[in-house]
């Protein structure tokens, strides 16, 4: 199987979840350009920014049209 084939990217996989496209808008598979793996639990990050803690859990973040090893066709 070829490793462009275009049903093995993220936003066909059940475990990526789009993250919403501006304010007001639902999040969609068509639509959304970003999204979050949720394959694995999510990693801990470190962060310097006042409102999170140092350390917060975070899920990956990819784009719709990537794809990795472990993708799981979700059903239509």
């Amino acid at each position: 199987m070829s490793w462009d084939n275009k049903n093995l990217r993220c936003f066909n996989c059940k475990s990526w979840w789009p993250t919403p496209e501006g304010a007001g808008r639902e999040p969609s598979r068509e639509r959304s350009i970003l999204g979050q793996c949720r394959r694995y639990a999510p990693a801990t990050q470190i962060s310097d920014l006042p409102d999170h803690g140092r350390h917060y859990p975070s899920w990956a973040t990819t784009k719709r049209d990537d794809w990795c090893g472990d993708h799981q066709h979700r059903e239509m």
